[in-house]
Protein backbone atom coordinates (compact mmCIF):
# COMPACT_ATOMS: atom_id res chain seq x y z
CA UNK A 1 0.00 0.00 0.00
CA UNK A 2 1.46 3.63 -1.14
CA UNK A 3 2.21 5.40 1.66
CA UNK A 4 0.54 8.85 1.70
CA UNK A 5 2.89 11.03 3.75
CA UNK A 6 7.14 10.81 3.83
CA UNK A 7 7.25 9.13 7.23
CA UNK A 8 5.63 8.60 10.66
CA UNK A 9 8.40 9.50 11.53
CA UNK A 10 8.65 12.60 9.92
CA UNK A 11 4.74 13.07 11.93
CA UNK A 12 6.65 11.92 15.19
CA UNK A 13 9.34 14.50 15.02
CA UNK A 14 6.30 17.41 14.41
CA UNK A 15 4.33 15.84 17.24
CA UNK A 16 7.39 16.73 19.70
CA UNK A 17 8.05 20.21 17.89
CA UNK A 18 4.69 20.87 18.55
CA UNK A 19 5.00 20.09 22.01
CA UNK A 20 8.32 21.81 22.42
CA UNK A 21 6.63 24.39 21.00
CA UNK A 22 3.83 24.91 23.62
CA UNK A 23 6.00 24.30 26.64
CA UNK A 24 8.85 26.11 25.65
CA UNK A 25 7.86 28.70 22.83
CA UNK A 26 4.13 29.76 23.69
CA UNK A 27 4.22 29.27 27.89
CA UNK A 28 8.22 29.27 29.34
CA UNK A 29 9.72 32.15 26.87
CA UNK A 30 6.30 34.38 26.57
CA UNK A 31 5.28 33.57 30.08
CA UNK A 32 7.92 32.50 32.70
CA UNK A 33 10.80 33.53 31.57
CA UNK A 34 11.97 37.47 31.42
CA UNK A 35 11.68 38.95 27.98
CA UNK A 36 15.16 39.62 27.20
CA UNK A 37 17.27 36.44 28.40
CA UNK A 38 21.19 37.21 27.99
CA UNK A 39 22.97 33.99 29.79
CA UNK A 40 21.96 31.17 31.90
CA UNK A 41 19.20 28.30 31.50
CA UNK A 42 16.87 31.23 30.62
CA UNK A 43 18.82 31.78 27.66
CA UNK A 44 18.95 27.92 26.66
CA UNK A 45 15.24 27.52 27.41
CA UNK A 46 14.47 30.73 24.81
CA UNK A 47 16.72 29.60 22.14
CA UNK A 48 15.89 25.65 21.65
CA UNK A 49 11.62 26.94 22.26
CA UNK A 50 12.33 29.63 19.45
CA UNK A 51 14.51 26.46 17.21
CA UNK A 52 11.06 24.16 18.00
CA UNK A 53 9.18 26.66 16.79
CA UNK A 54 10.75 27.47 13.65
CA UNK A 55 10.93 23.81 13.05
CA UNK A 56 7.60 23.07 13.47
CA UNK A 57 6.46 25.77 11.23
CA UNK A 58 8.40 23.91 8.70
CA UNK A 59 8.18 20.92 9.04
CA UNK A 60 4.21 21.33 8.85
CA UNK A 61 4.94 23.42 5.74
CA UNK A 62 6.63 20.58 4.30
CA UNK A 63 3.72 17.79 5.52
CA UNK A 64 0.83 19.90 4.09
CA UNK A 65 2.58 19.99 1.37
CA UNK A 66 3.71 16.48 0.85
CA UNK A 67 -0.13 15.59 1.67
CA UNK A 68 -2.17 18.13 -0.30
CA UNK A 69 -0.38 17.54 -3.28
CA UNK A 70 -1.86 13.99 -3.25
CA UNK A 71 -5.45 14.97 -3.67
CA UNK A 72 -4.29 15.45 -7.70
CA UNK A 73 -3.09 11.89 -7.71
CA UNK A 74 -3.60 9.00 -5.98
CA UNK A 75 -6.27 7.94 -3.59
CA UNK A 76 -5.72 9.13 -0.31
CA UNK A 77 -8.67 11.16 1.82
CA UNK A 78 -10.16 13.24 -1.53
CA UNK A 79 -12.85 11.38 -3.71
CA UNK A 80 -11.93 12.77 -7.17
CA UNK A 81 -14.26 15.29 -7.56
CA UNK A 82 -12.83 17.42 -4.24
CA UNK A 83 -9.12 17.03 -5.93
CA UNK A 84 -8.78 19.68 -7.74
CA UNK A 85 -10.47 22.23 -5.55
CA UNK A 86 -8.46 20.59 -2.37
CA UNK A 87 -5.21 21.49 -4.62
CA UNK A 88 -6.07 25.01 -5.12
CA UNK A 89 -6.83 26.22 -1.53
CA UNK A 90 -4.24 24.12 -0.12
CA UNK A 91 -1.58 25.87 -2.38
CA UNK A 92 -3.08 28.98 -1.41
CA UNK A 93 -2.74 27.69 1.93
CA UNK A 94 1.02 26.64 1.84
CA UNK A 95 2.11 29.85 0.30
CA UNK A 96 0.28 31.79 2.98
CA UNK A 97 1.82 29.65 5.52
CA UNK A 98 5.29 29.59 4.31
CA UNK A 99 4.71 33.46 4.26
CA UNK A 100 4.07 33.03 7.92
CA UNK A 101 6.70 30.65 9.26
CA UNK A 102 9.62 32.98 6.96
CA UNK A 103 8.24 35.87 8.51
CA UNK A 104 7.72 37.87 5.25
CA UNK A 105 5.94 40.91 5.03
CA UNK A 106 2.57 40.48 4.32
CA UNK A 107 -0.50 42.31 4.58
CA UNK A 108 -2.66 41.98 7.91
CA UNK A 109 -5.52 40.85 5.85
CA UNK A 110 -3.58 37.68 4.68
CA UNK A 111 -3.65 36.64 7.64
CA UNK A 112 -7.38 36.25 7.44
CA UNK A 113 -7.23 34.39 4.40
CA UNK A 114 -4.94 32.13 5.83
CA UNK A 115 -7.80 31.08 8.38
CA UNK A 116 -9.96 31.16 5.89
CA UNK A 117 -8.38 28.53 3.44
CA UNK A 118 -7.51 26.64 7.05
CA UNK A 119 -11.04 26.13 7.82
CA UNK A 120 -12.27 24.91 4.21
CA UNK A 121 -9.49 22.31 4.24
CA UNK A 122 -9.99 21.05 7.82
CA UNK A 123 -14.13 20.78 6.46
CA UNK A 124 -12.80 19.23 3.36
CA UNK A 125 -10.57 16.40 5.43
CA UNK A 126 -13.59 15.58 7.17
CA UNK A 127 -15.94 15.47 4.60
CA UNK A 128 -13.46 13.32 2.42
CA UNK A 129 -12.89 10.73 4.72
CA UNK A 130 -16.69 10.54 5.00
CA UNK A 131 -16.19 9.03 1.38
CA UNK A 132 -13.97 6.36 2.59
CA UNK A 133 -13.69 3.36 4.27
CA UNK A 134 -12.79 3.14 7.74
CA UNK A 135 -14.52 3.20 11.31
CA UNK A 136 -16.90 5.10 11.82
CA UNK A 137 -15.97 6.37 15.02
CA UNK A 138 -12.53 7.44 13.42
CA UNK A 139 -15.07 9.87 10.86
CA UNK A 140 -16.33 11.01 14.40
CA UNK A 141 -13.64 11.93 15.40
CA UNK A 142 -12.20 13.81 12.95
CA UNK A 143 -15.42 15.75 12.39
CA UNK A 144 -15.47 16.86 15.81
CA UNK A 145 -11.91 17.75 15.58
CA UNK A 146 -12.68 19.89 12.19
CA UNK A 147 -15.85 21.58 13.18
CA UNK A 148 -14.18 23.91 15.89
CA UNK A 149 -11.57 25.25 13.45
CA UNK A 150 -15.05 26.10 10.82
CA UNK A 151 -16.59 27.53 13.32
CA UNK A 152 -13.79 29.82 14.87
CA UNK A 153 -13.25 30.84 11.27
CA UNK A 154 -16.81 32.01 10.95
CA UNK A 155 -17.26 33.84 13.98
CA UNK A 156 -14.14 35.87 12.35
CA UNK A 157 -15.66 36.74 9.58
CA UNK A 158 -18.89 37.51 11.54
CA UNK A 159 -16.65 40.13 13.51
CA UNK A 160 -15.11 41.44 10.90
CA UNK A 161 -18.18 42.48 8.93
CA UNK A 162 -19.33 44.21 12.22
CA UNK A 163 -22.68 41.78 12.16
CA UNK A 164 -24.64 41.02 15.58
CA UNK A 165 -22.28 40.65 18.95
CA UNK A 166 -24.45 38.06 20.45
CA UNK A 167 -23.81 35.74 17.33
CA UNK A 168 -20.27 35.75 17.57
CA UNK A 169 -20.42 35.21 21.06
CA UNK A 170 -22.03 32.24 20.35
CA UNK A 171 -19.98 31.31 17.99
CA UNK A 172 -16.98 31.34 20.28
CA UNK A 173 -18.73 29.16 22.75
CA UNK A 174 -19.89 26.71 20.21
CA UNK A 175 -16.64 26.18 18.91
CA UNK A 176 -15.14 25.84 22.51
CA UNK A 177 -17.72 23.66 23.47
CA UNK A 178 -16.91 21.79 20.17
CA UNK A 179 -13.54 21.22 21.61
CA UNK A 180 -13.87 19.91 24.30
CA UNK A 181 -16.56 17.46 23.56
CA UNK A 182 -13.86 15.97 20.62
CA UNK A 183 -11.20 15.94 23.53
CA UNK A 184 -13.54 14.17 25.95
CA UNK A 185 -14.68 11.10 23.26
CA UNK A 186 -10.82 11.20 21.83
CA UNK A 187 -10.35 7.82 24.20
CA UNK A 188 -13.53 6.25 22.96
CA UNK A 189 -13.78 7.32 19.40
CA UNK A 190 -9.58 7.03 18.84
CA UNK A 191 -8.59 4.71 21.39
CA UNK A 192 -8.38 1.18 19.76
CA UNK A 193 -9.89 -2.01 21.10
CA UNK A 194 -7.40 -3.28 23.86
CA UNK A 195 -5.62 -6.13 22.92
CA UNK A 196 -2.71 -6.89 25.00
CA UNK A 197 -1.83 -6.51 28.78
CA UNK A 198 1.00 -3.85 27.78
CA UNK A 199 -1.87 -1.57 26.05
CA UNK A 200 -4.09 -1.91 28.93
CA UNK A 201 -1.47 -1.12 31.50
CA UNK A 202 -0.43 1.93 29.15
CA UNK A 203 -3.88 3.71 29.15
CA UNK A 204 -4.74 2.89 33.07
CA UNK A 205 -0.78 4.38 33.70
CA UNK A 206 -1.32 7.21 31.53
CA UNK A 207 -4.68 8.20 32.77
CA UNK A 208 -3.92 7.61 36.38
CA UNK A 209 -1.27 10.20 36.10
CA UNK A 210 -2.99 12.51 33.69
CA UNK A 211 -5.30 12.94 36.44
CA UNK A 212 -3.31 13.18 39.76
CA UNK A 213 -1.17 15.80 37.73
CA UNK A 214 -4.26 17.79 37.03
CA UNK A 215 -5.97 17.11 40.08
CA UNK A 216 -2.98 18.62 41.59
CA UNK A 217 -2.51 21.62 39.16
CA UNK A 218 -6.47 22.18 39.88
CA UNK A 219 -6.12 22.20 43.52
CA UNK A 220 -3.01 23.30 44.58
CA UNK A 221 -1.49 25.47 41.75
CA UNK A 222 -4.75 26.58 40.19
CA UNK A 223 -2.73 30.03 39.16
CA UNK A 224 -0.83 28.30 37.62
CA UNK A 225 -2.98 26.08 35.40
CA UNK A 226 -5.09 29.55 34.39
CA UNK A 227 -2.04 30.64 32.59
CA UNK A 228 -0.88 27.35 30.93
CA UNK A 229 -4.87 27.54 29.96
CA UNK A 230 -5.12 30.87 29.15
CA UNK A 231 -1.46 31.52 26.76
CA UNK A 232 -0.92 28.14 26.11
CA UNK A 233 -3.92 26.22 25.06
CA UNK A 234 -5.89 29.96 24.16
CA UNK A 235 -9.32 28.95 26.55
CA UNK A 236 -10.61 30.67 29.98
CA UNK A 237 -10.60 28.82 33.08
CA UNK A 238 -12.53 30.60 35.64
CA UNK A 239 -12.42 30.17 39.49
CA UNK A 240 -13.94 27.44 40.34
CA UNK A 241 -16.42 28.58 42.87
CA UNK A 242 -19.44 27.12 42.71
CA UNK A 243 -20.89 24.27 40.90
CA UNK A 244 -20.85 25.59 37.76
CA UNK A 245 -17.38 26.08 37.75
CA UNK A 246 -15.95 23.13 39.48
CA UNK A 247 -18.34 21.39 36.70
CA UNK A 248 -16.09 23.05 34.15
CA UNK A 249 -12.86 22.37 35.59
CA UNK A 250 -14.07 18.29 36.11
CA UNK A 251 -14.91 19.07 32.33
CA UNK A 252 -11.56 20.18 31.43
CA UNK A 253 -9.73 17.70 32.89
CA UNK A 254 -11.44 14.66 31.95
CA UNK A 255 -11.05 16.18 27.99
CA UNK A 256 -7.52 16.35 28.73
CA UNK A 257 -6.93 12.93 30.38
CA UNK A 258 -9.18 11.14 27.76
CA UNK A 259 -6.61 12.60 25.37
CA UNK A 260 -3.97 11.65 26.87
CA UNK A 261 -5.70 7.71 27.49
CA UNK A 262 -6.13 7.82 23.15
CA UNK A 263 -2.45 9.17 22.85
CA UNK A 264 -0.71 6.50 24.91
CA UNK A 265 -3.02 3.70 23.62
CA UNK A 266 -2.37 4.24 19.92
CA UNK A 267 1.64 4.52 20.80
CA UNK A 268 1.39 0.78 21.48
CA UNK A 269 -0.20 -0.40 18.40
CA UNK A 270 0.73 -0.49 14.94
CA UNK A 271 1.70 2.01 12.38
CA UNK A 272 -2.01 3.05 11.39
CA UNK A 273 -2.43 3.62 15.27
CA UNK A 274 0.70 5.60 15.98
CA UNK A 275 -0.07 8.18 13.06
CA UNK A 276 -3.25 8.78 15.65
CA UNK A 277 -1.60 9.15 18.44
CA UNK A 278 0.44 12.09 16.59
CA UNK A 279 -2.70 14.24 15.25
CA UNK A 280 -4.00 13.64 18.87
CA UNK A 281 -0.94 15.26 20.06
CA UNK A 282 -1.14 18.14 17.28
CA UNK A 283 -4.63 18.70 17.42
CA UNK A 284 -4.30 18.89 21.57
CA UNK A 285 -1.32 21.14 21.25
CA UNK A 286 -2.45 23.64 18.96
CA UNK A 287 -4.76 24.94 21.53
CA UNK A 288 -8.70 25.87 21.66
CA UNK A 289 -8.32 29.55 19.80
CA UNK A 290 -5.96 29.02 16.62
CA UNK A 291 -3.76 32.32 16.30
CA UNK A 292 -0.53 31.66 15.03
CA UNK A 293 0.57 29.91 11.59
CA UNK A 294 2.28 27.43 13.31
CA UNK A 295 -1.10 26.70 15.45
CA UNK A 296 -3.06 26.18 11.73
CA UNK A 297 -0.23 24.01 11.08
CA UNK A 298 -0.19 21.88 13.62
CA UNK A 299 -4.12 21.85 13.76
CA UNK A 300 -4.58 20.83 9.70
CA UNK A 301 -1.46 18.56 10.14
CA UNK A 302 -3.38 16.53 13.33
CA UNK A 303 -6.38 16.21 11.17
CA UNK A 304 -4.74 14.82 8.14
CA UNK A 305 -2.70 12.04 10.58
CA UNK A 306 -6.19 11.72 11.84
CA UNK A 307 -7.73 10.45 8.72
CA UNK A 308 -4.43 8.97 6.76
CA UNK A 309 -4.62 6.81 9.92
CA UNK A 310 -7.93 6.32 9.77
CA UNK A 311 -7.83 5.01 5.81
CA UNK A 312 -5.00 3.03 6.79
CA UNK A 313 -6.90 1.01 9.14
CA UNK A 314 -9.93 0.85 6.92
CA UNK A 315 -7.28 -0.13 3.95
CA UNK A 316 -6.20 -3.37 6.90
CA UNK A 317 -9.49 -4.15 7.54
CA UNK A 318 -10.70 -4.80 3.59
CA UNK A 319 -7.62 -6.54 3.00
CA UNK A 320 -8.10 -9.00 5.59
CA UNK A 321 -11.85 -9.40 4.81
CA UNK A 322 -10.97 -10.14 1.31
CA UNK A 323 -8.60 -12.87 2.48
CA UNK A 324 -10.98 -14.21 4.87
CA UNK A 325 -13.22 -14.60 1.52
CA UNK A 326 -11.36 -15.66 -0.10
CA UNK A 327 -9.57 -18.41 1.70
CA UNK A 328 -12.60 -21.24 1.63
CA UNK A 329 -12.63 -20.85 -1.89
CA UNK A 330 -8.88 -21.65 -2.06
CA UNK A 331 -8.61 -25.33 -3.15
CA UNK A 332 -4.55 -25.58 -2.13
CA UNK A 333 -5.73 -23.93 1.50
CA UNK A 334 -8.65 -26.10 1.77
CA UNK A 335 -6.85 -29.09 1.13
CA UNK A 336 -3.89 -27.98 3.31
CA UNK A 337 -6.28 -27.41 6.09
CA UNK A 338 -8.18 -30.87 5.35
CA UNK A 339 -4.64 -32.71 5.32
CA UNK A 340 -4.33 -30.59 8.69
Amino acid sequence: MRKAIPSPNLTAVLALAALADLLLYRLASHVFLPSQPTWGVARVLADIGLFMSNLGGVLGVVLVATVLSRALRGDTIFPHSMRITVSSIGLFFVLLATAGVLALPVPDRFVSYLRISHAFLAGFVAAGLWHRRCPIRLKLAVTLFAAPIVLQTATMFCQRMGWSASLVGQGGRTAQASTFLALLLSGVLISPRPRRGLQVAVMLGAGLISLALLALAMVRYFGLAQVVALYGLHFDLPVTAGVVGKLYAAMVMAAYVSATVAGAACLTGDAASRLLAYGVVLLATAGHQIEATNQTLFSLCGLCALALGAVRLGDVAVAGAARGSAAPSDPLSHQAHEDA
